[in-house]
């Protein structure tokens, strides 16, 4: 799909279900590369039933900043987007596999660099890197750190392992959600930290996106399939999930093509190689999917604001 494309009818019949009929939401999503597919952000629009490719490029994970786009690629690259989503700037970094972001104040971001067990405190203006927190002296990827998420001074994250080497057994449920107090952090400063210390959700198997919401810890138990809201809402799909989003009355969930097909856990009866979104309403427990032409997902941000 090219930049600036449109694609349209997505959902068939979507304004006739009365289960849907209150979707208007507009949701900005982020792909990264892969095979034949660039990647790029793509804002999904329910009230107009149509896809539009804004960016391309590798895109992973994205944060607003005084009313800036901020996302990372998985080419080292950081870009900065206006409210418009037209480039303002792009900075290149050493080889340290970028992954999730988050806001740490108006003057900073903190980045996930898997690569190093590390995550990077930039600063807004330049996107110098000024200061780190450390899961693991090693200069290569022992615990695979996916995505954050910063909630008042507790920062959330999730990785492949917060034991010891991940890819040592892939297969096995050794993931988990580990939660940091950066009260006396210090955005210049380096803080080590033993992820296996912090650890708030644990057995998750290779786990991703991570938020809180009203509250309620959510987060995507990738390769179990699944995503987690709170203790007490469980979504079972088919597919690997990577991304979400939640309104007042939806729950989106992004849907990637798995590149280690042996992976897959044996359990699951039904696996799914599609990508897309799902569009979920927890009190209906109906479910819809929108396919997208893509190969990967990796975050989703509802939009609100008006861009035209």
């Amino acid at each position: 799909m090219k930049e600036g494309g449109n694609i349209s009818v997505l959902l068939y019949g979507l304004e006739q279900g009365p289960d849907f009929q209150h979707l208007y939401t507009r949701l900005l999503i982020s792909c990264p590369a892969s095979s034949s597919d660039e990647g790029g952000l793509f804002l999904l629009d329910f009230k107009h039933n149509s896809l539009k490719k804004l960016f391309t490029a590798s895109c992973l994970g994205m944060t607003w900043v005084n009313d800036q786009l901020i996302v990372t690629t998985d080419d080292n690259q950081i870009i900065t987007m206006n409210h418009r989503f037209q480039l303002i700037s792009t900075t290149k970094h050493p080889k340290l596999d970028f992954h999730g972001i988050a806001k740490l104040n108006d003057k900073a971001v903190l980045v996930v660099e898997t690569e190093i067990n590390a995550i990077g405190c930039y600063e807004v203006d330049t996107f110098m890197r000024i200061g780190e927190i450390r899961f693991n002296p090693a200069d290569k990827d022992v615990h695979h750190i996916n995505d954050i998420w910063l909630e008042g001074n507790i920062l959330y994250a999730s990785m492949f392992s917060p034991y010891d080497e991940w890819y040592l057994d892939p297969a096995k449920k050794n993931g988990g959600i580990v939660a940091i107090d950066l009260t006396d952090f210090q955005p210049n400063k380096r803080l080590d930290i033993a992820p296996a210390n912090h650890i708030v959700v644990s057995d998750l198997h290779m786990p991703h996106t991570v938020m809180v919401h009203e509250g309620q810890l959510t987060y995507c138990d990738s390769m179990s399939f699944c995503a987690v809201v709170g203790n007490q809402t469980k979504i079972q799909v088919t597919g690997f999930t990577r991304g979400i989003a939640i309104t007042d009355d939806t729950i989106f969930i992004g849907q990637s093509r798995m590149r280690h097909v042996l992976r897959i856990p044996q359990e699951s009866a039904k696996r799914s190689l599609d990508s897309g979104i799902h569009v979920f309403s927890p009190e209906s427990g109906i479910s819809r999917f929108v396919s997208l032409p893509v190969q990967q997902i990796y975050q989703i941000l509802v939009i609100h604001h008006d861009f035209s």
